[in-house]
């Protein structure tokens, strides 16, 4: 960004990175909270069956059954934080493999490749998701799984449109004319090119991946009870939201300050690549 001095980083890039390092930090001491499963049934309900609210034995309380609800939160961050790194890089890997080949090597790989992208960014993403989940068995592999195979398409339009930009200028032109393969010139120009830009689109896409895990597991489509998740919590906690908000509020808040917390890490991240600021989601 102009005006910066040489060095410094953008605010958002550090800001980003410390409320992720928090939230990496608390899912790796998740099993220092305690059991996400394990009900408390002499101090984690009250005398008439309801959930504890805060207290120095349970900082966020208990939910409907009497489990720590602070433990229950750990583990949620672990499964969002594992399903945003794994099916982002899933996710990218073959939205990249498909931008590069449809876009050297063109003829009819880039109308089969680029019809089938067109198809995946057309799907209604919430029904799509619903309808894998429902021919998967549940779990941690389901989710990665449904993100992965609905997330590919737009990093292949984005790769796509950037290798048609790049595959007449010298560089590569130079390549062809030494005798190079297509494979050879697709791996020494190509790809270091468009890496830079994938990089830049990788936190927009981890945000995107917390956000529909949420939603699948608020919709008992992605991580089921009683294992633990952002958004199973949430669905949990709806029924005592009257008198113990605590439990939508607390998972609520964290898909919120995760997803920004990766929506800030990019567009730090962009802020030093002028080539990358089309992304930008606050706008210049």
């Amino acid at each position: 960004m102009a005006g910066r001095p040489a060095g410094r980083r953008p605010w958002q890039l550090l800001a980003g990175t410390a409320v992720l390092a928090a939230f990496a930090a608390l899912a790796v001491a998740a099993p220092l909270a305690g059991s996400p499963l394990r009900p408390d049934l002499t101090r984690g309900l009250t005398p008439t069956g309801l959930p504890v609210g805060p207290s120095a034995r349970y900082p966020l309380g208990t939910d409907l059954l009497g489990r720590d609800e602070l433990a229950r939160l750990a583990y949620g961050v672990r499964v969002s934080l594992t399903v945003a790194i794994a099916s982002n890089i899933a996710s990218i890997a073959i939205g990249a493999a498909v931008g590069l080949v449809a876009g050297f090597f063109r003829g009819p790989a880039e109308q089969v490749l680029m019809r089938l992208t067109d198809v995946g960014l057309a799907l209604p993403y919430t029904l799509a998701g619903l309808v894998i989940a429902a021919i998967m068995p549940a779990g941690l592999t389901r989710v990665i799984v449904i993100i992965t195979a609905l997330f590919w398409s737009y990093p292949a339009r984005l790769v796509y449109g950037e290798v048609l930009r790049l595959r007449r200028r010298g560089f590569v032109e130079a390549g062809e004319a030494m005798g190079a393969s297509g494979l050879a010139v697709v791996r020494r120009h190509l790809l270091p090119q468009v890496t830079s830009l994938m990089l830049a689109y990788s936190p927009l896409n981890a945000a995107s991946a917390v956000a529909f895990e949420a939603t699948l597991s608020y919709l008992n489509a992605g991580i089921n009870p009683p294992a633990p998740s952002l958004g199973n919590m949430i669905s949990d906690g709806q029924a005592a939201i009257t008198y113990r908000p605590l439990l939508v509020i607390a998972p609520g808040l964290a898909v919120m300050a995760l997803t920004l917390a990766f929506l800030l890490v990019g567009e730090g991240m962009k802020t030093r690549d002028p080539d990358a600021r089309r992304l930008s989601w606050l706008g210049r």
